[in-house]
């Protein structure tokens, strides 16, 4: 297989339209025409999402010159048959405020590669490089990047990091605002939390809290430690919850009220709900991202996955991550039990447990868990709270 690097460059190219501008060039294409392709769905979130809805614009050039490229289906386009190098510029909007997509205004950039960077067929294994460049406007506030592909080069105005393979390139979702950054070690790998938005967070004992919930879940998984660094990467709103697992780290949304501050000594049932996230996607680094379903070793993101042990990978984590909360001694053993009883009495007072088994409702968590409508109470159970 060729192991030509296959070049990226991202660009923030109106804020207030919310576009990016994409090039990809590709050396050696496969000259009986090179086919392209973007994700239909994002890991961690089992749902057909269809990113390639949000490309609005699509060429390619080869040696100064326009080619013709055609669109094969929903996801997928080929160039002409073209034996020199290919370069593809596209643009595509951003204004999913969610943890699984990409997001662009004048206040923060946000995506996950699956949802921006268009694989080349064929040049799946190649090494991958991706150039990020600063919005121009002077007006934004002191930005940074926050990631955690590996840094090539840092330079004004743009950034270069490197990917082992497609795979890896989409599983690293990047933040670029004036955020809130701090660090800390656990077991001598460094981890480091982003918080995105207007706050007034204790710092400190975020830290502290977080070291002993990371320190569990090293200590109770004994194995070796599946990555070198970690990164939370926190927006922060009004009012919003949601999270999403990747390899060497996690995409959180929490709301304010949800994190600690200096006037609110005790871990309220808000704190709670935040450190339980963490704790969650941390976890997940281990159980699901590392030690998986044999359906998940070669996803297929362009249709469905299935499988019916969701409920193990969910179930568990959920489980693990109000009980670790426990044993670091940030809740009492009544706080705890009173989380217990409400994942107990939720999935009591849902009739669908007695329609649905766990392992179904793994299997059609594509179109019945992540498209509820008004009769999910009656159809259907949670493989998140029944599986805990």
């Amino acid at each position: 297989m060729n192991q030509n690097v296959v070049r990226y460059a991202l660009t923030p190219k109106d804020l207030h339209a919310h576009i990016f501008q994409v090039e990809l060039t590709l050396d050696n294409p496969n000259p009986l025409g090179q086919v392209f392709s973007l994700p239909n769905w994002i890991p961690g979130s089992y749902l057909i999402r269809d990113f390639s809805k949000h490309i609005v614009s699509i060429n390619a050039q080869s040696c100064g010159k326009t080619i013709a490229i055609k669109k094969l289906d929903k996801n997928h386009w080929i160039t002409q048959p073209c034996d020199a190098s290919i370069t593809l510029q596209y643009e595509l909007y951003a204004f999913d405020l969610s943890v699984r997509c990409a997001y662009l205004t004048n206040e923060r950039a946000f995506f996950n590669g699956s949802s921006v960077f268009l694989k080349s067929v064929g040049f799946e294994d190649n090494p991958c490089e991706l150039v990020i460049n600063y919005p121009t406007s002077k007006m934004l506030g002191d930005w940074s990047c926050a990631t955690t592909l590996k840094l090539k080069s840092k330079d004004e105005g743009f950034e270069v990091y490197q990917a082992d393979h497609y795979q890896d390139l989409i599983d690293h979702p990047v933040e670029m605002a004036d955020f809130t950054r701090f660090e800390f070690e656990v077991n001598k790998i460094p981890h480091a939390m982003t918080l995105t938005g207007q706050h007034t967070t204790d710092i400190a004992r975020l830290r502290a809290d977080l070291i002993r919930i990371c320190q569990h879940h090293i200590d109770f998984f004994v194995s070796d430690v599946p990555f070198d660094e970690y990164l939370f990467l926190t927006l922060v709103r009004t009012k919003a919850y949601g999270g999403l697992e990747h390899k060497k780290s996690s995409s959180l949304i929490c709301s304010r009220k949800e994190l600690p501050t200096e006037n609110k000594p005790e871990i309220d049932s808000d704190y709670t709900r935040f450190l339980a996230l963490c704790s969650h996607e941390y976890f997940h680094a281990w159980w699901i991202k590392t030690i998986k379903p044999a359906s998940f070793h070669a996803l297929n993101l362009g249709r469905e996955n299935y499988t019916e042990q969701l409920w193990v990978f969910e179930g568990f984590t959920s489980y693990y991550d109000e009980l670790s909360l426990l044993r670091t001694k940030l809740l009492s053993p009544e706080q705890y039990l009173t989380l217990f009883a409400q994942t107990v009495t939720r999935v009591q007072k849902s009739q669908g447990r007695h329609k649905q088994s766990l392992a179904e409702s793994s299997f059609d968590a594509w179109t019945k868990f992540y498209q509820q409508d008004e009769n999910a109470p009656n159809a259907i159970v949670s493989y998140y709270t029944k599986g805990a």
